[in-house]
């Protein structure tokens, strides 16, 4: 009989449109692990919050489906989260009462999750492993108002459950500097290398009307992205005429027909002229064309990150010049397969940006090594193999009682 996984993902249903936009990289990052761990022999069952529009229940791969619980979650809104965890837990117990479902383990990701397993944890004795997903008290960025509350929960939250599963070493050691006595677990993100490959240009370079190869930024317009400030830097630069920067992200209310709706971004639109375009959100598949037809992506982060489109940039082939943040240096060798910098030194960045750009042969010698090591270490199949490893030690079952041979 398959073991099967009740994953706790509130704050990021792996089945919306929202890729690019609240949630990011760990709606994805959870869409993958479902999929994936299936294949081990996992049933899975996704507890998310109610997404109009969407269905209550829906099937997400072969063992798996996402169940909408009846609560939404506004997003941008968390303070108003935290009252609505008991009725959440209710309709959650309920939920696994009625569909008679016997769950060997709990896997919940960001605080709002895990505070409604916790008490699922509380009422069931199921062992329950808690991913934090970049805390606030170590997420901060430029600009960014801590929210004393949450850093209160995310800490509480350290102290109860079985386990702990992060994405990058930086995170175990914090979380063992809280407490010292709870198991961690390290598993990288992974790409799905069937989505994201090296792929010929120029169906994007037609559609943007380019004649070269862009640099590229994928992620969140937000302030505290540091896009704005990057932008500035790069319009004070004497940039070679046929360099283009495409930008994808954003929100339809935050992009309209190319042009940010964001004053100081539109601003340095139209002072970047053809040197920069807004193409805006859309779902992840539509994405990877953009990325493997650059000769370069850029990572402007100025805090802690997943990092999922750094990995998938290297998976195009696409070398990467990033900031040294957790999600950024984790991921990027410096010299090898892209270039690290310090987060405020945009001038540098830029500068080793360009000069990839105009060097597409030793670009195309980086973005191969790049893509070499997340064929060997960063894959979806990977993390799923690592994750399950983590599953069979905490709950004490292994592959063989599964059923499966090694």
């Amino acid at each position: 009989m398959a073991r099967r996984v009740l994953e706790v993902s509130l704050h990021a249903d792996p089945l919306t449109h929202r890729d690019s936009g609240v949630v990011g990289g760990q709606q994805i990052l959870i869409r993958e692990l479902v999929k994936n761990i299936q294949q081990h022999g996992y049933g899975v069952d996704v507890m998310t919050a109610a997404h109009k529009g969407s269905p209550e229940k829906f099937n997400l791969g072969h063992l798996g489906q996402v169940i909408r619980l009846t609560q939404e979650l506004v997003r941008g809104m968390e303070g108003t989260w935290e009252p609505l965890v008991d009725k959440m837990a209710v309709q959650a117990m309920d939920w696994i009462r009625d569909s008679g479902r016997q769950h060997h383990l709990i896997h919940s990701h960001y605080w709002i999750s895990g505070l409604v397993a916790e008490k699922i944890h509380q009422q069931t004795g199921i062992p329950w492993i808690h991913s934090p997903v970049k805390m606030a008290e170590w997420n901060q960025r430029p600009g960014e108002i801590l929210d004393a509350r949450r850093v209160e929960i995310e800490r509480r939250l350290l102290e109860a459950p079985t386990a702990v599963v992060v994405s990058y070493l930086s995170e175990a050691e914090i979380i063992h500097s809280v407490n010292a006595g709870l198991p961690v677990y390290v598993v990288p993100p992974g790409v799905d290398p069937t989505q994201f490959f090296s792929r010929d240009a120029g169906p994007v370079l037609r559609a943007c009307q380019i004649t070269r190869r862009p640099a590229i930024y994928v992620g969140r317009l937000e302030e505290a992205r540091g896009l704005r400030h990057a932008l500035e830097v790069l319009a004070d630069m004497d940039l070679p005429e046929d360099f283009v920067l495409l930008v994808l992200g954003g929100t339809r209310r935050e992009i309209e027909q190319g042009v940010p709706t964001n004053p100081e971004l539109a601003r340095l639109k139209e002072r970047l002229s053809g040197h920069v375009q807004f193409i805006g959100g859309m779902p992840h598949r539509a994405v990877a064309p953009y990325v493997a037809a650059s000769e370069v992506a850029v990572a402007l982060n100025q805090g802690p990150t997943l990092g999922m489109a750094v990995l998938e940039s290297l998976a195009s082939g696409v070398p990467v010049v990033g900031t040294k943040v957790p999600g950024v240096r984790d991921w990027i060798e410096s010299g090898e397969d892209g270039y690290l910098v310090k987060p405020e030194a945009m001038a540098d960045l830029w500068k080793l940006t360009l000069q990839l750009w105009k060097n597409p042969t030793e670009a195309r010698k980086m973005g191969h090594r790049g893509q070499d090591k997340v064929h060997r270490h960063h894959t979806v199949g990977r993390m799923a193999e690592e994750m399950v490893a983590c599953y069979q030690e905490v709950t004490g079952v292994g592959q063989n009682q599964l059923g499966i041979g090694f």
